[in-house]
């Protein structure tokens, strides 16, 4: 026989031996499974739960805990510890714990506490925001142990800004004096930082109205400046509020004089919406004194848009070229030149033959008034020189006239209505 016969030979009886050691491996590994699954098939939990930790599969173990009946958990929890011992079984549950704290809060609270890691029960709570749940915590802890595990979570919550928790941890254990002073640094943190809102609850929360006016007043201030109106009025309201509540009457009238200039954007907006789109724009001056974040195109921009819903998209045309021209911020400015060629486009399709709606601006000026035309606006060439002209002007002037202002030849009102 030759040589590579052998080896041949050889090398089909070393994988045949090994195919042979992988199939047997297997068939040992899903037998205890299936053991396992008997087990639980049968309600023998806790055979079920030694084969798992004889396994080494303590995920498993703990899986298996709450799948349960939870008459049958604690004969099981003895079993965890019988088998592990205590130091072993406290490791078992906080590594569920953990491992629980992404998927399920609840099986997670159930494995701290059985492990006695309050502490890491209640950060768990605390990086939720769970006041409430981590509070609840509290009254489990052994009482030698309770004041040094509060405090530590008490800083902890603190540093991670979780004012209000840190200072209801430590109210849980009667130091009311410290959880008012974390609430104090806090509301004057937030302060400092042009958080007005965050330190006017605070102050609140301590039970000082005084303070906690001010920065309701200053969260109004903020509110105005960018331009958020109801926010304003909201927090002005509040400050009021808290102003009598720490008797103080003459702030409270400050502020709600300061709320009655608000009365002036309301009317505006009433009268906007009743068409009285002369009135509204009479008052625009005043509103705009009073409310410097308010620009007065944005101000004639609202009395077109009404003006356009209830269908006047003569006088919509109107404002929004007062817009155009009251705005030096090019965005806005686009923004409603492009609302004149929309309304444009709607006045086309109702007009009269012998007129045209200004796409753009014109270069030339009116021949009447002299004045530009807006893209938008409606308006008529002379059909001899082809100058143009606002479409109103021109036909008022040719009712006197009877000839074109630029180049003075005879037209027939009839005739341009007939012309494009």
């Amino acid at each position: 026989m030759a040589t590579w016969h052998v080896f041949v030979i050889l090398i089909g009886i070393i994988g045949l031996l090994t195919l042979i050691a992988i199939i047997v491996k297997r068939r040992r590994k899903k037998q205890p499974l299936k053991k396992i699954q008997g087990h639980i098939n049968h309600g023998n939990f806790l055979a079920a739960g030694r084969l798992y930790l004889d396994q080494k599969k303590q995920q498993d173990a703990a899986d298996l805990y709450f799948k349960m009946p939870p008459e049958h958990r604690p004969a099981y929890e003895a079993m965890i510890l019988q088998k592990l011992g205590k130091k072993g079984s406290q490791l078992f549950w906080i590594r569920a714990g953990r491992r629980y704290e992404r998927t399920n809060t609840h099986h997670a609270r159930k494995a701290y506490l059985l492990a006695g890691a309050y502490y890491d029960c209640i950060k768990m709570f605390i990086d939720q925001g769970e006041k409430r749940r981590a509070v609840e915590i509290v009254g489990q802890i052994p009482p030698d142990l309770q004041e040094d595990i509060v405090r530590r979570l008490a800083q902890y919550a603190f540093d991670r800004g979780k004012f209000h928790i840190s200072a209801e941890l430590l109210r849980s254990l009667g130091l009311i004096g410290e959880a008012d002073a974390i609430l104090a640094v806090a509301a004057h943190e937030f302060g400092a930082i042009e958080r007005p809102q965050a330190a006017a609850d605070f102050y609140d929360a301590v039970g000082r109205q005084d303070l906690a006016g001010e920065s309701h007043e200053e969260d109004g201030e903020k509110a105005l400046s960018e331009g958020r109106i109801e926010e304003a009025k909201t927090a002005f309201k509040s400050a009021i509020e808290a102003y009598d509540l720490s008797n103080q009457p003459k702030d409270a009238l400050r502020v709600e004089e300061r709320l009655k200039k608000f009365n002036l954007l309301d009317t505006f907006r009433q009268l906007a919406a009743e068409g009285r789109a002369v009135e509204a724009e009479a008052m625009i001056d005043e509103i705009s004194d009073h409310f410097p974040r308010i620009t007065v195109s944005d101000l004639y921009a609202e009395i077109a848009s009404v003006l356009e819903k209830r269908g006047n998209l003569d006088e919509a045309i109107t404002y929004f070229d007062k817009a155009a021209d009251a705005t030096k911020n090019p965005v806005k400015r686009q923004g409603y030149v492009n609302a004149l060629r929309r309304l444009g486009s709607e006045i086309a399709s109702q007009t009269d033959k012998g007129t045209q709606i200004a796409i753009k601006d014109l270069k030339e000026k009116c021949v009447v008034c002299k004045l530009p035309i807006k893209a938008g606006r409606k308006y008529i060439l002379c059909p001899h020189c082809k100058k143009p002209a606002h479409y109103s002007h021109f036909v008022e002037w040719l009712k006197v006239q009877g000839t074109c202002p630029a180049c003075h030849k005879k037209i027939r009102l009839d005739r341009i209505k007939e012309d494009k």
